[in-house]
């Protein structure tokens, strides 16, 4: 066999090898594979979505801070026992309000700036619906918001606050930073928030629901793995020449 149809058969078994790996990333013993389809944008290999608790905001310059824990890994469904088996990924942010504009009646916009979010695998899960418990573990995934998050509710700055709002988020730190540093979003931005919050969550906190959506990218091993196959066929050719 000589080394061009060598190298061509290799690089051929190498891409299978990639391609298998792609369909499913473990990160920490986070596990989700980008080839699912499932109620995402095609454009998006990543969609997950979870539950919030978060304190209310009554004035600009008001600090709110929150966490809560993932339900939903590329899924329609809540499939916490796929990818995340004998763990729990929780969450804990921060951000500050910069202001809140009424429109009509009890509606109005907000405005909120510095947002943070830190992402917690932890392998003793112990979550019980607080900040605390939320903050346990290895951090995973650090981000932070390239854009004010900003949104539209109703009864804004009353502690009884419902209402949506999205940001454009970036990749600083955790873990799984090189899986999602994707800069595929607008403006370079790696992921989108989306969130929902209403009255109704314990000892006076607003509660609400989240998506986190965008791309991930294979595991550097992969890249790994094509440099040393190239290296395996140029030492082979060495030696036979």
């Amino acid at each position: 066999m000589n080394f061009k149809k060598g190298l061509a058969i290799g690089l051929a078994a190498l891409g299978l090898s990639m391609s298998a790996q792609a369909a499913e990333i473990n990160v920490g013993g986070v596990v989700w594979d980008p080839d699912s389809v499932n109620s995402f944008p095609a454009a998006e290999d990543f969609f997950s979505s979870g539950n919030i608790f978060e304190n209310a905001a009554f004035q600009s310059g008001d600090i709110v801070n929150g966490f809560g824990i993932f339900d939903q890994f590329n899924s329609d469904v809540n499939n916490v026992n796929s990818f995340c088996p004998g763990c729990e990924l929780t969450f804990t942010f921060s951000m500050e309000l910069v202001d809140f504009n009424p429109i009509a009646g009890n509606m109005g916009t907000f405005e909120f700036k510095n947002l943070a979010i830190d992402i917690f695998v932890d392998h003793n899960p112990n979550y019980v619906g607080t900040q605390a418990t939320a903050s346990e573990g290895t951090l995973w995934l650090s981000l932070l918001a390239d854009t004010n998050l900003t949104g539209i509710g109703t009864n804004l700055g009353t502690g009884s606050d419902t209402g949506t709002g999205s940001a454009n988020l970036s990749v600083v730190g955790g873990i799984a930073a090189s899986n999602f540093d994707t800069n595929g979003e607008a403006g370079g931005s790696d992921l989108v928030l989306s969130s929902s919050f209403q009255p109704g969550g314990p000892n006076g906190l607003l509660k609400g629901g989240f998506e986190l959506t965008g791309n991930s990218i294979p595991e550097p091993t992969s890249i790994a793995l094509l440099g040393l196959g190239l290296l395996g066929f140029a030492a082979a050719r060495k030696r036979k020449a």
